[in-house]
């Protein structure tokens, strides 16, 4: 039974030379073979000559020790190579049993026979067949030198015979042993340079197992060819990403692009096109680079040339990197929400346009449309249904836009539509009025029925703007106009509103400076008691007073504040002035300030408040803010705003009340003290009816809730009769004085001898 040696797969180099060896032992069938029956002649030519039993006996023993050496041969061949390698030292221990006994026995069978018969010819028989079988070992045996050793030392038994009592064999004897010491360096030699070339082969074996692995585990495809394009190198990469059959190498760089077009499914002009391409890469003096798509991947192919022509391509699947670039261009480029073009794409068109429109005289126009009440639907439903709703206005925006106009979103509730040039414009109104009627059509968003609407703006080119960034401020400006007139309009680009931009823009620069060089004053218009003529409370007004142009209107330079946001710093000046000029005020006298929409939005307004009441000095209940109903509509938190004001003592004033949607449900909810009744009410109270009745209906309200109302814009002494006959006592306006500064007014605090008075009270 066959001793188990270490497994194969964890063998160090040395057992795996050693199993190299010992295979050798078994390479020469053919000297094999022949010292077999050489080994035979000898003893069987002299038993037949001589009829001698002791030869006889040799041959069997010689015979049998060659059948053992037969069959170990024979078992060796049908081994596999595995298990033989696996167990090269029984092997080894076998071949030498087999080996050394079998020269042992034909070496004393030479000696027997040499010394009965060295003066015939069986004696030279004998020594042919010992140097024969000594000339033979070193070079079948010269895997394992020992074996070499034991068996020359078994044939040399002959040289005892050849110490005969005759000296002339003394010779014989000596070239036998010099042989001997031949055939030991010999096989020493050979062994030496066996063991060195299965070494060298090992090393080579596995380097290029080595260079095969990480060839085969590259992540990248790769391909080496030589100069004749013919290609020698490919790893498994580049099976793996064409799912092409393995060829064998060398293979023509034509074939292998040929393999690789008709596994995406190429035409055959398309493989040749990507042959040529890929050849003529290669062939180029320096590293290159080509992208290809291959099926529905892009490869890209890096070609370098090396020594001798040859070449080196290493290919790469970089479609992922693609699609990204792909996704990260049209993030770039296109709205998420909406999947139409982005600002930054939009202005890209428009650019290319507008060049076009220059070159060519053509036209063009641009429609800027902003959504109203947007902003009413994230508060109130969310920005989930918000954006869902943008996406729905924006694929109504596309199905009213005919191809090629290009439909934009900028951002928010900003969309833009651009009428490509052409001869000559045509149907823009009756657009914009189908866009209008879409956005004005009900939305229905996750149950939600949604009605919003639309502005929009309008600027032709080159009429309006010869540039992309002047065509769209131009309609910029038309859409603004379009909210300010109310919204849900369309309304074209005029110069006037470029004209009424460069004012505002100059006033808002002029205002700043002037509210620096303190050129900004505050007049008062009394709140007059009609039955008395006594001043009761004075509204603080604010004038701007210019060194060059004299008084400006607030209607001027208000509206630009509220805008800019500098209402904020000039509404808190203005309340710390008329607080300071109240407190000199008799105790009856108080002070009404106007509280305006952007202001009230502060979140520290009560703080402020109650600064200014500290630093002044004023008693809090001499203090009205005045504020309107577009300030309660537009503000947040307005009752936790309002409670904090009432808190600190100070009276709530509704201005301009009766214009408005919600007035009744403010006095309700709202601590209100006094109630301001619009202007527009006294013009019309003599000649309408339906104001008569309006002012009645008020007036009983106030009267029940206990609220003081004051009527402004009485100019006249009829509308200060009716305003008394009403039960209107408090009245604002031209008739008493127009608003004036605290030092004209100043005089009538205590009496006023002319001012105007009820006929019954005279």
């Amino acid at each position: 039974m066959l001793v188990r040696a270490k497994p194969a797969a964890s063998e160090s180099t040395d057992v795996q030379i050693h199993s190299d060896l010992v295979e050798t032992l078994f390479g020469t069938a053919g000297s094999f073979f022949a010292g077999l029956l050489g080994g035979l002649i000898a003893p069987a030519l002299a038993w037949l000559l001589l009829g001698d039993r002791i030869y006889l006996y040799f041959v069997v023993l010689i015979a049998v020790l060659g059948a053992f050496r037969l069959y170990v041969f024979f078992a060796h061949a049908s081994t596999p190579v595995s298990l033989r390698r696996r167990d090269s030292l029984e092997w080894e221990r076998l071949y030498a049993i087999g080996a050394v006994g079998f020269m042992t026995a034909v070496g004393v069978s030479v000696a027997v026979l040499f010394y009965n018969h060295y003066n015939d010819v069986l004696g030279i028989y004998s020594i042919v067949i010992m140097m024969s079988g000594l000339s033979g070992l070193a070079g079948r045996n010269a895997g394992r030198p020992w074996i070499v050793l034991a068996q020359s030392l078994g044939l040399a038994l002959a040289i005892a015979a050849m110490m005969h009592e005759e000296r002339r064999y003394l010779g014989l004897a000596l070239i036998v042993v010099l042989l001997i010491v031949s055939i030991h360096s010999t096989t020493k030699f050979l062994h030496g340079n066996l063991e060195s070339a299965l070494r060298n082969g090992l090393d080579a074996t596995r380097q290029r197992q080595k260079f095969s692995l990480a060839l085969n585990s590259m992540t990248h495809g790769l391909c080496m060819g030589d100069a004749d394009l013919s290609v020698t190198v490919v790893n498994r990469r580049v099976i793996d990403f064409f799912g092409i059959v393995a060829a064998a190498t060398p293979i023509r760089l034509e074939a292998l692009a040929h393999a690789i077009g008709k596994s995406v499914g190429m035409s055959p002009q398309e493989g040749k096109i990507f042959f040529e391409r890929w050849k003529r890469h290669v062939t180029m003096p320096r590293a290159n680079i080509f992208t290809h798509k291959l099926g529905e991947r892009f490869f890209e192919f890096h070609c370098e040339r090396a020594e001798a022509g040859s070449f080196i391509t290493v290919i790469e699947d970089v479609t992922i990197q693609k699609r990204a670039l792909r996704e990260i261009e049209r993030i770039a480029h296109f709205d998420d929400l909406t999947n139409l073009p982005n600002r930054y794409q939009f202005q890209e068109t428009l650019e290319e346009e507008m060049v076009q429109l220059r070159q060519r005289g053509l036209h063009a126009a641009l429609l800027n449309i902003d959504l109203d009440r947007f902003k009413d639907v994230n508060d109130t439903l969310g920005h989930s249904i918000g954006d869902q709703l943008l996406s729905a206005v924006g694929a109504r925006l596309a199905a009213c836009v005919p191809h090629p106009h290009v439909v934009a979103r900028l951002g928010g509730d900003e969309f833009c539509v651009l009428l490509r040039a052409g001869e000559q414009l045509s149907d823009v109104d009756e657009l914009a009025a189908n866009i209008l009627a879409e956005m004005h059509r009900t939305f229905i968003v996750e149950n939600h029925v949604i009605n919003i609407g639309a502005s929009i703006g309008m600027a032709a080119a080159p009429k309006d703007s010869e540039t992309s960034g002047g065509l769209l401020k131009c309609s910029d400006l038309a859409l603004y106009q379009s909210k300010a007139e109310g919204r849900g309009k369309a309304i074209w680009y005029s110069q006037e509103m470029q004209d009424a931009l460069t004012r505002k823009r100059a006033i808002d620069t002029e205002l700043r400076h002037a509210f620096l060089a303190n050129e900004l004053i505050v007049y008062y218009q009394p709140v007059v008691d009609s039955r008395t003529a006594t001043i009761v409370s004075m509204e603080a007004l604010l004038r701007w007073r210019h060194p060059t142009r004299g008084m400006i209107s607030p209607g001027e330079f208000i509206p630009v504040a509220e805008e800019t946001g500098m209402i904020i710093e000039l509404g808190a000046w203005a309340l710390r002035q008329a607080c300071n000029d109240a407190k000199s005020w008799p105790s009856n006298v108080r002070v009404a300030v106007n509280i305006a929409p952007r202001q009230f939005q502060q979140k520290d307004l009560a703080e402020m408040v109650a600064a200014t009441l500290r630093e002044s000095g004023l008693e809090p209940d001499r203090l009205e803010l005045e504020i309107t109903e577009t300030t309660l509509m537009v503000s947040d938190d307005v009752d936790s705003k309002l409670r904090e004001i009432e808190a600190l003592g100070v009276r709530l004033s509704l201005d301009d009340f009766g214009t408005g949607y919600s007035s009744l449900g403010y006095l309700n909810r709202f601590p209100v003290k006094k109630v301001k009744i619009d202007r527009s009410f006294a013009r019309q109270a003599i000649e309408s009816p339906k104001t008569q009745a309006i002012i009645s209906a008020i007036s009983a309200l106030a009267r029940d809730l206990s609220i003081d109302l004051v009527a402004e814009g009485v100019e006249t002494d009829a509308q200060l009769a009716f305003m008394a006959s009403k039960n209107i006592f408090l009245i604002q306006g031209y008739l008493y004085t127009r608003p004036r500064p605290i030092e004209e007014l100043r005089p009538l605090l205590k009496y006023w001898r002319d001012a105007p008075r009820l006929v019954s009270a005279a």
